[in-house]
């Protein structure tokens, strides 16, 4: 996505509407107060729809108003909850969302949501990720053995961090085993990520586990 894109919030809530426009603004483009006002909007340009999963009469996920905004290349939705389940989260992301997070998030957290999905990725959610980190840790034990070469062109500590943050270590627990700073351990993870072509510790964990 570019950076010239169109932000709109769907949301019957005017406190969050609020929130949220303290958040975006002065980038905000549209307001929506139901899933059905989305097809009154003309999407010319590339798009972030951020949308309040609590509207009344919002359409299931294997609803066809759905797949009629979701196939557009233009437009990349955002899901939010006031009560944020992870199987909702992997509904929403099954069905094509592109991030799914809490409605009420602070600012600097939306505004990593919308960087991540401007970027063209997706944005899952730390708990999610760690749930399917734990996932492919635990498929990997039941699975044919890791490939061994994935680290062949990383150094032993870059190695050893990454085999840590695939079974789900946080940045403090991995600095606290290797006895390194947290800093050290970020700069040891952005290596291993652009060594290995990856952007995030799910595709790490994947890749360290032999799960393809």
């Amino acid at each position: 996505m570019s950076n010239n894109l169109d932000m709109v919030l769907v949301s019957h809530d005017t406190g969050l509407l609020a929130h949220w426009q303290r958040a975006f603004f002065p980038n905000i483009q549209s307001f929506a107060g139901q899933f059905k006002d989305l097809f009154q909007l003309n999407f010319d340009q590339e798009s972030m729809v951020w949308i309040d999963l609590s509207i009344p009469n919002l359409p299931p996920w294997n609803d066809k108003q759905w797949q009629r905004l979701i196939v557009d290349q233009k437009v990349r939705i955002i899901a939010t909850s006031s009560n944020p389940k992870d199987s909702e989260a992997v509904a929403a992301l099954d069905v094509g969302c592109a991030a799914y997070c809490h409605a009420f998030s602070d600012a600097h957290t939306l505004e990593q949501v919308k960087q991540v999905v401007q970027a063209g990725h997706v944005w899952i959610g730390k708990t999610l990720m760690q749930r399917l980190i734990q996932s492919a840790s635990h498929a990997a034990v039941v699975s044919s053995a890791p490939i061994a070469e994935w680290g062949v062109n990383l150094t032993q500590r870059e190695k050893e961090v990454a085999i840590q943050a695939a079974n789900g270590a946080s940045n403090l627990m991995i600095a606290q085993n290797c006895k390194i700073s947290e800093r050290t351990v970020k700069a040891h993870l952005s290596s291993v990520f652009e060594k290995l072509n990856l952007t995030d510790r799910l595709q790490l964990a994947l890749r360290v586990h032999g799960i393809h």
